[in-house]
């Protein structure tokens, strides 16, 4: 197979930089980002710069006629140790009571909610986040949010979702640019500039921002430009009313558009902000005062529903590793010490990454996950892996891969010291290896796998060999180094992914993936 050097250089860099995001977390502890209050803005003014009121509502019954044809569409390793059934060979079974394991609280399948609040994307992966207040890009020229953390009350954002699946039948998707705003911002906002032009004052009804009902959106394609509106967000120079004469008329048509769809779903308008929503029950809710950062403190196992669109957007942004693979496999760890994970599956259809299957619970080695793996640690590699073949005890199962179906007398080498270290033999071994792991002794857990390509290409010795993802003994059972699901899900994995496409198996704890979104925003 060809080596693809770009993907190894972009590993190591990647897997370099998680490394300095953890430690710029650290050197950054004393800033003023790290104050929880730090969030947000309310810019709740016109184009004259005098005050509204986001209780003022419009309602617009637009003529759309041809806006559905805009043209802005335009020891040893391996996995021995942790699955084989003892036969005397002194290789023990992992310890199915590890500590660093942490068994997810609640119901896996429930969103995460906190007082009435939810992650938008928990509801739609599909909408497009960009927190204008969590980047340098808004009026302010300031970072205010110090995370991208888009949140609305449960019944705005399934109000959002349904729009946005019916704008996704057109050729379009949202994008949020502000959602969800704390109460006590208001006030450190309103105490620090107490100007009504600029910031809606808590004291005299806030904004509905602050109940979770209101959002701040735009249309962009399927690839996620943004498609022509009258302004930018928060323009107030006049060219963000929705009065403004002067606009062209492919931006009408796009506002007119978007407006459309978000009044059938639930949603008014005020006059001054073309890309301003409430939801039409607003007033059915009380302002809420809710920390965002409480919707970071989650794991990878108690989110294997919820979890899925922060995946979702660590895959987008790893487009320099992902390169052109079409299939991924991603595997998100509970922490670097946890065995737990939960296993994502992605296919790009139409330039986007959608999600195959259901998420599926995962166990990794028994001491958690590493950057720098070594023979014998116990831990799995972290980082990106190309995958194109498999091995079984039967005949093909139905797989796209690379087959081979091994029998009794083949090996898996894992001794640092032989040549063929790291890489499928048939016995016997004639001193050609010391050691090496019987593929056909080792029994039900190998009756598939699918070789990880870690270390595989001019392996480098005593950096870890034979890592497999495999059949596992049980969901409380964790590997020697390798990654393990159920049969069934195996199956489904084995004969869902086609070499055509390029598929790469990346593996991360969950802390490294939030780190490096928030890094990237």
């Amino acid at each position: 197979m060809r080596v693809n050097k770009r993907l190894f250089i972009y590993t190591v860099l990647f897997s370099l930089a998680l490394v300095l995001v953890l430690s710029s977390c650290i050197k950054d502890s004393g800033t003023v980002n790290e104050n929880p209050n730090d969030y947000g803005i309310n810019a709740d003014i016109n184009g004259n710069g005098s005050s509204y009121s986001e209780n003022e509502t419009v309602v617009i019954t637009p003529e759309l006629s041809g806006n559905k044809d805009s043209d802005d569409n335009s020891g040893n390793e391996g996995c021995n140790n942790d699955t084989y059934e003892d036969t005397g060979s002194g290789r023990p079974d992992a310890d199915e009571n590890s500590e660093n394991g942490k068994t997810p609280s609640g119901d896996e399948e429930e969103i995460l909610k906190i007082d009435g609040l939810v992650r938008v994307q928990d509801i739609d992966p599909d909408i497009v986040v960009d927190l204008k207040y969590a980047t340098e890009d808004n009026f302010t020229g300031k970072k205010i949010y110090p995370h991208d953390v888009c949140v609305l009350r449960e019944e705005t954002a399934i109000k959002l979702a349904k729009a946005n699946r019916e704008l996704m039948e057109m050729g379009y998707r949202i994008k949020v640019w502000d959602a969800y705003r704390p109460v006590y911002v208001q006030r450190i906002l309103w105490e620090t500039v107490p100007d009504s032009r600029y910031v809606a004052n808590p004291d005299k009804g806030g904004s509905k921002h602050n109940r979770g009902t209101a959002v701040d959106v735009t249309l962009v394609d399927m690839e996620g430009n943004e498609l022509e509106m009258p302004s930018g967000f928060d323009d107030f120079t006049g060219k963000g009313s929705r009065n403004n004469k002067n606009m062209s008329e492919n931006a009408r048509r796009n506002m007119e558009l978007l407006t459309e769809v978000m009044l059938r779903n639930g949603f008014t308008t005020i006059s001054t902000e073309w890309w301003h929503f409430n939801d039409s029950d607003s007033d059915k809710f009380d302002i809420v005062d809710v920390n965002l950062e409480k919707f970071l403190e989650y794991d990878a196992s108690a989110a294997v529903s919820t979890g899925t669109s922060l995946i979702v957007s660590a895959v987008e942004k790893m487009k320099d590793i992902t390169g052109e693979s079409e299939q991924v496999i991603f595997v998100c760890a509970d922490g670097h010490e946890a065995y737990r994970a939960v296993l994502y599956t992605f296919e790009k259809q139409n330039g986007q990454w959608k999600t195959v299957f259901e998420p599926m619970k995962a166990v990794i080695g028994s001491r958690g996950i590493s950057y720098d793996k070594k023979e014998g640690d116990r831990k799995s590699p972290a980082g990106a892996f190309r995958i194109f073949r498999c091995f079984g005890r039967t005949e093909n199962p139905g797989t796209k891969l690379l087959y081979t179906r091994f029998s009794q007398g083949d090996f898996w080498v894992d001794d640092p010291s032989s040549p063929y270290y790291n890489t499928y033999q048939k016995g016997p071994a004639g001193g050609r290896w010391n050691s090496a792991e019987d593929l056909y002794v080792i029994g039900e857990t190998y009756k598939y796998f699918i070789v990880i390509e870690y270390n595989t290409e001019n392996p480098v010795a005593g950096k870890g060999s034979a890592i497999f993802l495999h059949v596992w003994k049980n969901e409380n059972t964790p590997t020697a180094g390798c990654t393990a699901v159920s049969e069934e899900n195996l199956l489904k994995l084995i004969k869902w992914l086609d070499p055509s496409l390029n598929p790469l198996i990346l593996q991360f704890p969950a802390e490294d993936v939030r780190n490096m979104i928030r890094r990237q925003n």
